[in-house]
Parts: C-alpha cells; sequence; structure tokens
C-alpha cells in the first residue's frame, strides 16, 4: 500500500505541475474545490471512456489531433526557437496525409476494432515531444514522396533556395504557341 501512495503522490506532482498556470485548470480547482489534476484525470479518463465506446469518436479523436496541435502550433510560433517550429510543421504534414488516407479507406477501418482508440494513441505519439512521432514517421517513410533519392539533394531547402532555378514547361517561351483567337 506504501508503494501506491508513493506512485499516487510522485505522479499527482507531475500533474500538478503541468497544469499550474492553465487557466481552466486553475479555475475548476478554485470553484469546486477538487484539485486540478484529479479533474484532469477524470476528464481524460471520461474523454478515453467515450472514445473505447464509440460515442463521438471521431470527433473527439479529431478534436484532441487538432486541437491541442493548433494551440501548441500558435505557441511555437510565438516562441523565439525554431526547433518547436519544426516539429509542429512536420506534425501537420503528417495529421493532413493520414486524413486523406483515412478518407478513402474508412470502409476498411469501420471494420478494425477499437480502431479510434488506436488513432487516438498514435495522435498522441505523433504530437508528444518527448516521441517526436511525426518527425520520425516524415522521416522514415512520407520524405521519399516528397524528395527523390536519385542523385538529388535530400534536403527541401535546397530544392526552394534562391540560387537554383527550377525549369519550368513555361521557361522556354520560344516553344510556346499561343493560338491567336482574335476574330476580324
Amino acid at each position: 500500500m506504501e508503494q501506491a501512495r508513493k506512485l499516487h503522490d510522485q505522479y499527482y506532482g507531475i500533474i500538478d505541475k503541468a497544469l499550474s498556470g492553465v487557466g481552466v485548470a486553475e479555475t475548476f480547482q478554485a470553484k469546486t474545490g477538487v484539485p486540478k489534476a484529479y479533474g484532469a484525470i477524470g476528464a481524460g479518463g471520461l474523454i478515453f471512456s467515450m472514445v473505447f465506446f464509440n460515442i463521438a469518436a471521431p470527433l473527439l479523436v479529431n478534436l484532441i489531433g487538432f486541437g491541442y496541435a493548433a494551440y501548441a502550433t500558435m505557441h511555437a510560433i510565438e516562441s523565439p526557437g525554431k526547433e518547436d517550429d519544426a516539429q509542429w510543421l512536420t506534425y501537420w504534414v503528417v495529421y493532413g496525409f493520414l486524413n486523406v488516407v483515412e478518407y478513402f479507406t474508412r470502409v476498411l477501418t469501420y471494420w478494425v476494432p477499437f480502431y479510434f482508440v488506436i488513432k487516438l494513441g498514435f495522435i498522441i505519439w505523433l504530437m508528444l515531444p518527448a516521441t517526436r512521432g511525426a518527425e520520425q514517421l516524415y522521416q522514415r517513410g512520407l520524405r521519399a514522396l516528397v524528395v527523390h533519392s536519385n542523385n538529388k539533394p535530400t534536403n527541401l531547402q535546397a530544392h526552394c533556395s534562391p540560387s537554383t532555378s527550377v525549369p519550368t514547361p513555361l521557361s522556354d517561351a520560344g516553344s510556346v504557341k499561343v493560338p491567336n483567337f482574335k476574330s476580324d
């Protein structure tokens, strides 16, 4: 029992520290008298239960995938460093790609048991700074769709630098024939 109390106190401290300064959590604690850590655990448990039992699961999972990521992206934009900007830009590319794939495979995903629980876990893995799942997935898979590896630069910035000239179909103006549709 003592070991359970130590675990409780350890995780309670971590959650309470993470929620300090969060206005909604502070207001919840002040108005109800319930510690904000317990409120967050209860809200998380309720949301997980709703996803588990498929009660508004698509909406909840997409709200989590969009809502927190949008908040963190706005925070990253305002921060002076660029490291978190790259993390969230990569997240949005991966999240968008997965939503498009899901749209076309919805008939198949309907038959996957606990699909939205799996998707929720996957989205959390993608966005956590500790796992940097979106960056891993991008580097190991999606990047190959964008950058070809046949003797071309592997850095996307090399494709967009102003010093490189990218040939376009209209760059040779002499070969483009424009029909004359004037009527006399």
